[in-house]
Order: C-alpha cells, then structure tokens, then sequence
C-alpha cells in the first residue's frame, strides 16, 4: 500500500510539475526566449511521457484513471500546439 501511495504523490507532482513548466513556457514566449522555450518543451514532453508510463502501471480506480487521462490528453493538445512553429 505505501508504494501505492508513494506512485499517486508521484502522479500529483508531475502534474502540479507539468502546470509549471506550461506556465514558464508562456512566459518564455512573452519574452522570446527561444532556449528556454526549446528546453521547456522537451522537459513538458518527457513530464507527459513519464506520467502516461506511471499512470498505466499503477492499480487505480475509474475515475482516477479518468482524471489522469484526461489530464494527459489536454497537456498533450496543449504540447502540439506550442511545438508548432508560428
């Protein structure tokens, strides 16, 4: 069970994480500051992977797993869209 719980804190800190460098990326854009945009594309999109990999290799109930898809189906709409070139 405490690895259970330790998976699902893993979970909420990459998606607390993932807001974050989403939130960076914006304004990085604000500023034009391509490396920093460049580098938080790649750190969002390995975030996005790596929750993807966790979350289907944790027991969770339907409406958890729910959420999280959903989560990583917007955050991965959202990574196109940014990576699109203007």
């Amino acid at each position: 069970m405490h690895v259970q719980s330790d998976t699902h804190q893993d979970i909420k800190n990459l998606e607390h994480d993932i807001l974050q460098i989403e939130e960076n990326i914006i304004e990085f854009l604000r500023l034009n500051y391509d490396d920093g945009i460049k580098k938080s594309l790649h750190q969002l999109e390995s975030n996005l992977r790596y929750l993807s990999i966790l979350a289907n290799g944790t027991p969770i109930n339907k409406k958890e797993d729910r959420e999280i898809m959903d989560f990583l189906r917007i955050h991965y709409n959202y990574l196109q869209k940014l990576s699109v070139p203007a």
